[in-house]
């Protein structure tokens, strides 16, 4: 039996912390584009699974919805694994966020999600 945490060869792991519908979308998208994604609903989950989960390849944030401030949880997340690419949903940047995090406006389509993780994530 393999363990919840295992990533199939080859598969770039992806965590997303949002709580409201667009994590189920979004999280879809991903999965069947070959990213092994792992949900968190808030930031301390998010956190928790930076801690247990070696090789992470992106982290996805919203602006709402983390239970901590989204700039602390990026850069909770960068102490554990350093260089970390991280991905801002939201309608507007966020005071604070540590560089290099690039915003995906709310509405985007497939295609730009596909092409602004690409773009982060080494293929």
């Amino acid at each position: 039996m393999s363990s919840p945490l295992a990533t199939p060869p080859g598969a770039v792991r992806v965590i997303i912390c949002d709580f409201n519908p667009l994590l189920g979308s979004v999280t879809s998208l991903l999965r069947m584009s070959g990213y092994c994604v792992f949900q968190a609903y808030d930031g301390e989950a998010a956190a928790e699974l930076c801690r247990e989960l070696p090789d992470i390849g992106l982290l996805v944030v919203d602006t709402k919805g983390t239970g901590m401030y989204t700039p602390a949880l990026v850069r909770t997340a960068r102490k554990i694994h350093p260089g970390l690419p991280v991905l801002h949903i939201g309608k507007s940047t966020i005071p604070g966020m540590p560089p290099g995090v690039p915003t995906l406006e709310e509405s985007f389509t497939a295609d730009q999600l596909l092409s602004a993780v690409g773009a982060l994530v080494p293929g």
